[in-house]
């Protein structure tokens, strides 16, 4: 009788590194690396992914490389860099792991404009930039920790922060202030920058959230090295001040202004510190159109119920042209006599009135977006080009095309 022992089952062997990197960039639809020459794949990384050294310089193997040397072991770090993008990395033993680079988010209409804006970036960049963005994956931060935790532990070891730890790069460095001796900047660009606050608080004074916001798009652009702007919280918190003692000039109560500052400190801390650049900018613009939009009331109360509303409806639909007419029609009252109220409170038509704030926008439109004269023309209203062009130079006292060339940010 011959008796055979059947061998216990022994433990599953693992899978090669590389199989498994392989199906998690057919999962995430981004670049997934396992490395040991780590030198040669941040050149690698660096000539495939960096969009331009001198505006993403976060992606550039030298900086990277500065940053391997220096991470801990075994946690998964996320980079995020200014453009949007975002990297993750961990290493362990000799090796290192790559996930990326990923954006977080769609590329929502405007935001390719305002990004290149707030850095400081050349427009002549955007449509490179918009073509680099959209080649990358759409990535949750909680899957890319997933894969790197899943290759960790195929490699036998483990992630022993059991999270991410994000890092913001910003200037060139993985985090603020690392390896980063201290800078200054010319006087030039120091008096540029008080000329701008003051046009911002000028503006904040006299009510108007266009030029206000206008002020604030060039104060952003600035170089990081003097631009607060670039550090969310602080930069929120330095313009909420200056918006308070910008909306007292303008005669704004100081209960009502105390009103609007506690809502918007209790706001910004309950953000906190993101990293979220579109929801630190429209915070801030939010917060400052309110202020603008109190002052400006509050020096309106000499006017009638009626010249208020009036002046409302022109500045809710400035893309649309209201005769006195129709405004009359809507307001229950004469056309001659809703004319005659007006100039007399405000000291100009309503026809004038109307142009100066369409060219107001027009103005901010210039100076931080890429449209055509032509379709900022028709944005507030103008069919006619040429028209535009005249009810803009006698606002302005330059042509559209010149007014975009001085301002242009």
């Amino acid at each position: 009788m011959v008796t055979t022992t059947r061998a216990e089952p022994g433990p599953e062997p693992r899978a090669p590194l590389e199989a498994i990197s392989a199906v998690l960039a057919e999962v995430l639809s981004c670049p997934v690396v396992v490395t040991t020459d780590v030198a040669s794949t941040l050149d690698a990384f660096e000539d495939a992914h960096c969009l331009d050294p001198r505006i993403q310089p976060a992606f550039t193997a030298t900086t990277l490389r500065g940053f391997v040397r220096e991470m801990a072991p075994n946690v998964v770090h996320e980079i995020l860099e200014p453009l949007g993008m975002a990297v993750v990395m961990v290493r362990w033993d000799e090796r290192l792991l790559l996930i990326g680079p990923y954006t977080h988010e769609p590329m929502h209409p405007g935001v390719a404009e305002e990004m290149m804006s707030r850095l400081g970036i050349p427009s002549a960049h955007l449509p490179v930039y918009k073509l680099y963005r959209t080649r990358y994956a759409i990535v949750d931060a909680e899957h890319a920790h997933r894969a790197a935790a899943a290759v960790l532990h195929a490699a036998g070891s483990e992630d022993v922060l059991g999270s991410l730890h994000q890092i913001e790069a910003e200037g060139g460095t993985i985090a603020p202030g690392y390896a980063e001796a201290p800078q200054s900047a010319s006087f030039t660009v120091i008096d540029e920058r008080y000329r701008l606050e003051r046009d911002f608080m000028d503006a904040v004074a006299d009510g108007s959230t266009e030029h206000a916001l206008a002020a604030l798009q060039r104060l952003a652009g600035m170089p990081q090295t003097i631009s607060y702007l670039n550090t969310p919280f602080l930069g929120t918190t330095i313009l909420r001040i200056m918006s308070r003692v910008a909306a007292q000039r303008g005669g704004l109560p100081p209960a009502t202004i105390d009103a609007i500052s506690q809502e918007y400190a209790q706001r910004l801390h309950r953000i906190g510190h993101t990293v979220d650049a579109r929801r630190t900018v429209g915070f801030t613009a939010q917060m400052v159109t309110d202020f603008c939009r109190h002052v400006r009331r509050h020096q309106q109360r000499s006017y009638s119920s009626l010249v208020r509303q009036v002046t409302d409806e022109i500045d809710l639909h400035l893309s649309h042209h209201v005769s006195t007419t129709e405004l009359s029609e809507r307001l229950g009252v004469s056309a001659s006599t809703l004319a005659r109220r007006f100039k007399a409170e405000t000291g100009l038509t309503v026809a004038t009135y109307a142009a100066r704030h369409r060219a107001e926008r027009a103005a901010r439109l210039l100076a931080t977006t890429s449209q055509s004269v032509r379709e900022i023309a028709l944005f507030v209203g103008y069919d006619d080009p040429n028209y535009f062009v005249k009810v803009f130079r006698a606002a302005h006292g330059m042509t559209p095309s010149a007014y975009r060339e001085a301002h242009a940010e």
